[in-house]
């Protein structure tokens, strides 16, 4: 194989181990009360892992994803679009 294809391919691997590691919920520290806010499919987000875990956010904000990392954003206390309440603390998606 030519240098510049085993490039390529290493910075796929890079690439694809990047976008996996950024889907994983943050699991550390107990989670506050809320859902996080839905993230619209089309919108990949900034890949910035501005917190850990809902305990890593400032009072009254939890851990939320962004489409591609976590930061801390405001609770939503419904469901989107169904008007119900679900149990505090889980993410609905």
């Amino acid at each position: 194989m030519k240098t510049g294809t085993i490039f390529v391919l290493v910075a796929f691997i890079i690439m694809g181990l990047e976008v996996a590691c950024a889907l994983r919920p943050p699991i550390k520290g107990q989670q506050r009360p809320g859902f996080c806010p839905k993230v619209p499919k089309d919108s990949p987000g900034i890949c910035l892992h501005g917190c850990s875990g809902d305990d890593s956010c400032p009072k009254g904000m939890k851990c939320c994803s962004n489409g591609c990392g976590y930061v801390c954003k405001k609770p939503v206390f419904k469901k989107d679009g169904s008007g119900g309440r679900g149990k505090a603390g889980l993410e609905v998606y």
